[in-house]
């Protein structure tokens, strides 16, 4: 299990957050990789280069870029990593409820409290790892295999005959395979085909009007008029399913 710890504070996650992780990573009986960070551009320059994290425990006032802000974009590199908010402000906990936290952990909480959230968040891990899906990528001009979860996908498209997979801040050409192919295969998934050539993650609509849709990142995507009542629906369907699981 690979570990983030990002806080500007060297000497309080050296001499307090570590160790009390590896304490609760042993009493979870989890096999723990810990880094350490002491700023938040750092973690997310090491997200952007591949280098994920199941785990990522966050100070939210950091100078430079904030916990919160590292946050939001962190979720656009990496949708299923749980995350954990520590900070000495205890009214924060109702603003990070957008970042979709597993923890909210004061800082003026004694030791054995702090282990024992760890503890609680590393087991949740591990009981519900979340699903990786490999594609087959063309990257300079070599095939090879990408590792992604559904979650992680913003939508699929077709730009002259290639297929892409999009995610957050990144783009893939997939080979050998059509977008009518995608489209049946992530149904089930909560895709959704807005238009011919383009299947979007429901989970990822931040906005729907007349001809087009915004994603959480911000592109922009045709939507066709006649999958406009069904786009609806499913959009529908998959808030009422999260609000049921609440």
């Amino acid at each position: 299990m690979r570990i983030a710890i990002c806080d500007d504070n060297k000497k309080y996650i050296t001499e307090k957050l570590k160790p009390l992780t590896e304490r609760a990573a042993a009493e979870a009986n989890c096999s723990a990789e810990i880094t350490l960070f002491t700023d938040g551009n750092s973690l997310i320059e090491a997200f952007e280069q591949g280098s994920g994290f199941d785990i990522v425990m966050l100070d939210i006032d950091m100078p430079a870029i904030n916990g919160k802000a590292v946050a939001e974009r962190l979720r656009l590199l990496d949708s299923v990593f749980f995350l954990l908010f520590i900070t000495s402000f205890r009214a924060e906990v109702f603003n990070t409820i957008p970042y979709r936290i597993n923890a909210f952990i004061p800082k003026d909480s004694g030791d054995s409290a702090i282990a024992a959230e760890i503890k609680r968040v590393l087991a949740d891990y591990a009981a519900h790892k979340p699903e990786y899906l490999l594609f087959d990528a063309v990257n300079g001009g070599e095939r090879s295999a990408l590792k992604l979860t559904a979650e992680d996908i913003f939508c699929f498209c077709c730009v002259r005959r290639k297929v892409y997979l999009k995610t957050g801040s990144r783009e893939y050409q997939l080979s050998a395979v059509r977008i009518s192919e995608l489209a049946k295969r992530f149904a089930d998934r909560g895709f959704f085909e807005v238009c011919r050539g383009y299947v979007v993650n429901i989970s990822k609509i931040r906005s729907v009007n007349s001809i087009d849709i915004e994603l959480d990142n911000g592109e922009i995507i045709p939507l066709s008029r006649r999958r406009a009542k069904a786009l609806l629906a499913r959009i529908s369907d998959y808030v009422t399913a999260r609000v049921c699981e609440c």
